[in-house]
């Protein structure tokens, strides 16, 4: 009796799934704002940057592989010396301090980062939704000065297509 209402409930729940209509998205990923906060630690302090994202093709995320072969693989140019491949990374984060009443970017470092693949090679192409939490990590981010931060940001899928760009609201750095 019991397999028998498992293998019914399977049924029912598999031609559920029909009934819902498979988003369409463009093939650029396409990000929206989540959340972003600041956060002390005693080694390291970090930022946390949460962002919505949408991607028609799913191929959103780079693997150990995928590092390992072009066009993600760091370069070595004419003159023998090894260039950063800017595709090695997929997010692209800028964080901006409050300087009056502007905001200047901070080019003390670099905040470039890797997130890893969305979805499974295994699976087929389509498109896919989510959230991605990201982590800006420094010592200190503006010399252990409290202040207002915003952070501009982009990401990059497989094919190298780039999403928009947004901007955070401004949030606070405050050290105790």
């Amino acid at each position: 009796m019991r397999t028998s209402f498992s293998i019914s409930l399977i049924i029912i729940l598999v031609s559920m799934a029909g009934c819902f209509p498979i988003p369409e998205f463009p093939e650029e990923p396409s990000i929206t704002f989540n959340s972003a906060y600041f956060q002390e630690e005693p080694q390291t302090d970090y930022i946390y940057l949460t962002l919505n994202y949408k991607d028609g093709d799913g191929d959103l995320g780079l693997n150990k592989e995928d590092l390992t072969s072009p066009p993600f693989t760091e370069f070595v140019d004419s003159a023998g010396k090894q260039v950063l491949n800017i595709n090695r990374f997929n997010i692209f984060p800028v964080l901006l301090r409050k300087t009056g009443e502007n905001y200047i970017e901070v080019t003390a470092a670099n905040y470039d980062g890797i997130f890893p693949r969305l979805r499974d090679e295994g699976f087929k192409k389509g498109p896919i939704e989510g959230t991605i939490q990201y982590k800006l990590g420094s010592l200190n981010f503006f010399g252990q000065d409290s202040s207002i931060a915003k952070i501009k940001v982009y990401i990059q899928d497989r094919k190298l297509n780039k999403s928009n760009i947004i901007e955070t609201p401004p949030f606070p750095v405050v050290y105790r």
